[in-house]
């Protein structure tokens, strides 16, 4: 009798194996557990021992199977089919898993880049869940094509979207790249700051106890 022994290591005995089928006899409380093995990902490439010609299964995905019961050993005689999964559809699937692991990478990390970043890869977030989805403090969603960040712990609710919600959410804009004007420290050309409510560019070096809207030493800056 072929032997053969899946992906995840689960040795099998079998009463016969062909190309895209294999029968084994088993009890009733078997049958489950064998059908559930098969899936693609363990029976593609099994390898198969004593049988003559085939020493490896090909690319596999489960098709259908059929039990019958024999009487004569009390057992149930069990057939899988499969089909033959042509190696563009494998790629396709590779491709389409690599993509969605650098989503769910690029989700995790705008979870704690600047904001500058968040607005800039903004599509990569995932929507905001309306249904009394269980949000954290910190995390970040885009709703209207606009990114947002949690503002305390809270359960999402349709009737209260994020530009409504705003003791939850807010929107994460370019202001927030900036710190407040601290008058203790020195700013160089070019450093920008957030004072009374507007955003300040310094013009000047060693640019310190100068309060922006009132020094020359800074200009009002639009963001460009």
């Amino acid at each position: 009798m072929a032997q053969i022994t899946l992906n995840n290591g689960h040795l099998y005995t079998l009463d016969f194996i062909r190309p895209n089928q294999i029968g084994k006899s088993c009890r009733l409380e078997e049958i489950k557990m064998i059908i559930e093995d098969m899936a693609q990902e363990n029976i593609s490439g099994a390898t198969v021992k004593d049988e003559p010609g085939l020493t490896k299964m090909g690319n596999l995905k489960l098709n259908s199977f059929s039990v019958d019961f024999n009487s004569k050993t009390g057992k149930y005689n069990i057939t899988i089919f499969f089909d033959e999964v042509p190696q563009s559809e494998i790629d396709l699937a590779k491709e389409r898993a690599k993509s969605e692991a650098l989503r769910l990478c690029a989700v995790a990390g705008l979870n704690v880049l600047s904001p500058k970043f968040v607005i800039q890869w903004c599509e990569f977030l995932d929507p905001w869940n309306e249904y009394k989805f269980p949000y954290k403090k910190g995390e970040r969603f885009k709703h209207n094509n606009k990114p947002y960040e949690v503002k305390e712990d809270v359960i999402s609710n349709k009737n209260e979207p994020p530009e409504k919600a705003l003791r939850y959410y807010k929107e994460v804009t370019v202001e927030d790249t900036y710190k407040d004007y601290d008058k203790n420290k020195i700013y160089n050309i070019g450093d920008i700051v957030r004072h009374n409510g507007k955003l300040w560019i310094s013009k000047w070096a060693d640019n310190k106890n100068h309060e922006p809207s009132i020094s020359s030493a800074w200009k009002e800056w639009d963001g460009k």
